[in-house]
């Protein structure tokens, strides 16, 4: 038997569901864990929103009492929303007024015990493979069950089984671990390795995988890019406006594609910051050439999309299937994507060469090179219509 392969993919999200159910067809997981996994990690996540909204509701109503009335007419369970509330921090704020906040960890932890004893062996393996995560995206950091790491084997007629270990880690430090020889294969989205990898390019304003790969010095960096892994779960680095700064956009003339000085479209574009994820903002500069454009940015609230439709500000967000920006009245994407992304598979060169089984791994993710950008930017067409400019 060969090494383990240490293999990375998301911890949670939408990408990480849609990776599990990939390595389920190819016999990697059997589904029954994958299922409970998959549960497990939703229900915290609903958890989570719920208190969330829980802490809204107190802060408007400053009571217990107040907080459950609200719930009700929002049509809550009351059961599960008097569990939280009873579990969740109390605090006092600069006023002496009684505030709640999120489950702390030792009660999320107390909670993953728990599963760790359920009936269904499948519940307990699953929550065997979770750890504690804060949720950097939320205001408050909520602590959050995420994917931690689990064996498996690959079985093949008459070979020896391939081990392999699936290794939850954030997509900004992924990249960064494959460099260093601390993953073998990673399964994540593009757009986190041209975050990490643009000391080794020749150029960062690329856009894609493709041109990343065609763009990295092979003798600075043992990470190669060998394809995506099919998944369908496009998504693009997208410029959004309110619609009466989009419609200028637009008749300022210079075509959908964000070019360069010469584009007439930049001017509205540098007239004032963009409100970005900061972990993007030197990829962002490399693309839109800020330095000689005079674009500037600025980190964004966690609305974003209502700052653009209801502030006139402008930004640059994630866009994956449109749905926010088709149910926020007066947003638009305006132009091509900054930046197209999609999960893909790469590997440590090195570790490639050395250890077969991660040639058999490889081989069994079956890398792709197909081109579907295409097919979803006609989705996000049709559904954003005219909020599409």
């Amino acid at each position: 038997m060969t090494d383990p392969v240490l293999v990375a993919v998301p911890p949670k999200g939408g990408s990480f569901d849609d990776v599990l159910k990939r390595l389920v067809a190819l016999r990697w997981l059997q589904a029954e864990f994958v299922t409970a996994l998959r549960k497990v990690i939703k229900d915290d996540k609903r958890r989570v929103k719920l208190e969330e909204g829980l802490i809204a509701l107190w802060r408007d109503t400053g009571s217990y009492e107040g907080t459950m009335r609200a719930a009700d007419r929002a049509g809550h369970d009351l059961d599960e929303v008097d569990q939280a509330l009873r579990r969740m921090r109390r605090w006092r704020d600069g006023q002496g007024r009684e505030q709640v906040d999120y489950t702390d960890q030792h009660a999320v932890a107390a909670m993953v015990a728990r599963l760790r004893e359920d009936p269904d062996a499948e519940v307990r393996r699953a929550a065997s493979c979770l750890h504690l995560q804060l949720d950097l995206t939320r205001p408050g950091k909520p602590v959050r069950m995420a994917f931690n790491q689990c064996d498996f084997a690959l079985e093949r007629p008459g070979l020896a089984p391939v081990r392999g270990v699936l290794m939850g880690t954030e997509h900004e430090v992924t990249p960064t671990w494959l460099r260093k020889h601390k993953r073998d294969i990673s399964l994540t989205c593009y757009d986190a390795f041209h975050n990490t990898l643009l000391d080794v390019l020749d150029t960062g304003a690329v856009r894609n995988w493709r041109e990343l790969s065609a763009h990295l010095d092979k003798s600075a960096t043992a990470v190669r890019i060998l394809g995506s892994l099919g998944l369908d779960d496009y998504l693009g680095h997208c410029v959004l406006m309110g619609s009466a700064l989009a419609e200028r956009t637009r008749a300022a003339g210079g075509g959908r594609r964000w070019g360069g000085t010469t584009d007439p479209k930049f001017p509205i574009l540098a007239s004032a910051p963009l409100l970005i994820d900061p972990a993007y903002e030197e990829v962002y500069a490399r693309v839109l050439d800020s330095r000689r454009t005079g674009i500037r940015f600025e980190a964004g609230p966690k609305d974003i999309e209502g700052a653009c439709a209801e502030q006139g500000r402008m930004a640059i967000y994630i866009v994956r299937s449109g749905s926010t920006v088709a149910v926020t009245p007066g947003l638009c994407v305006v132009g091509e994507p900054l930046i197209t992304s999609e999960t893909i598979v790469a590997v440590n060169q090195e570790r490639l060469e050395r250890n077969p089984g991660v040639g058999v791994l490889v081989e069994s993710l079956a890398p792709s090179d197909g081109d579907h950008t295409a097919a979803w930017q006609a989705k996000l067409a049709a559904k954003l219509g005219a909020k599409l400019v």
